[in-house]
């Protein structure tokens, strides 16, 4: 495979505004195999006539070899620029990102701060399939099934559904207090709740999560009745949350008025983008990880 060649990036001094991409994961992570590798410019629009030459000066090395492509997007104001590969990453395989971006221009009169290097390793496949028709989550590590949960998602009939889609564990929150009052419904209302959640781990920014949900428990494996959340007994929580990492794929599927998960913004939607259309928004194409 032969890369694109990237052209020189154009760098600036004195520029009027610097900014220091937010870089995820963090170095020295562990993570699952769907944390894509990220980098957010905050409030602020990166130039396309640029991007090429910024691509070229974030090198990406994976061991053993695994070629992916970066995709650009713009989201409530932030540029963000994603690397993954055309599929899951392989298990147990070791990233580092070499960010040569000192001085860099974004755009008019704005650079980027200072050069990173960032390493990380991926862990073990795990890839947790929803479905909300039969209200169970699969549970598939290294390509083996080891457990099948009984779960209630998102209540549809109330505009509560779960987003449908593929999405990653963002945080590992442990316990959690949800509110009602952070999604505009009163703790009082009919629909209304507040309370603490133990195992709780984290998919969307806008507050989905998987998490214990005891008070539920006559409609798991049978009824949807959330406000959008993976509910399960405790001890399938702890025993979930035990072997999880950030990165971990949860796949939901069975929707009956689907809500399709954000691509961007919300957490990670990324693999709910084909290959093709990825490639699309990158500026150079495959590269090859060497």
């Amino acid at each position: 495979m032969v890369e694109k060649q990237a052209p020189p990036a154009k760098t600036l001094t004195g520029a009027a505004r610097v900014v220091r991409p937010e870089i995820a994961p963090a170095n020295g992570e562990k993570v699952g195999v769907g944390q894509p590798l990220a980098l957010v410019f905050k409030q602020q629009k990166v130039s396309p006539e640029l991007r090429a030459g910024i691509e070229g000066r974030l090198k990406v090395s994976t061991s053993p070899q695994v070629p992916g492509a970066w995709h650009w997007n713009e989201t409530k104001g932030d540029t963000r620029v994603h690397f993954r590969p055309e599929k899951f990453w392989p298990a147990g395989t070791k990233v580092t990102l070499d960010a040569r971006l000192a001085g860099v221009q974004l755009a008019d009169g704005t650079a980027a701060a200072g050069d990173r290097k960032v390493s990380f390793t991926i862990g073990d496949s795990m890839v947790n399939t929803v479905d909300l028709k039969t209200r169970k989550m699969t549970v598939v590590r290294n390509g083996k099934t080891l457990r099948t949960i009984e779960i209630s998602g998102g209540d549809e009939s109330k505009g509560f559904g779960t987003r449908e889609g593929v999405k990653t564990i963002l945080a590992k929150e442990g316990r959690v207090v949800m509110d009602s009052l952070s999604i505009g419904i009163p703790r009082n209302h009919p629909d209304g709740f507040f309370g603490s959640y133990d195992y709780s781990m984290r998919e969307t920014i806008s507050g989905e999560y998987v998490h214990a949900a005891p008070d539920n428990a006559e409609s798991f494996g049978k009824e949807n009745v959330s406000h959008g959340c993976i509910g399960m007994s405790t001890d399938n929580a702890k025993w979930l949350y035990g072997m999880s990492l950030k990165g971990d794929v949860v796949r939901v599927v069975g929707s009956t008025k689907p809500k399709p998960m954000d691509r961007f913004g919300n957490g990670y939607g990324d693999w709910n983008i084909d290959w093709q259309e990825w490639l699309a928004g990158s500026a150079l194409g495959v590269r090859t990880g060497a």
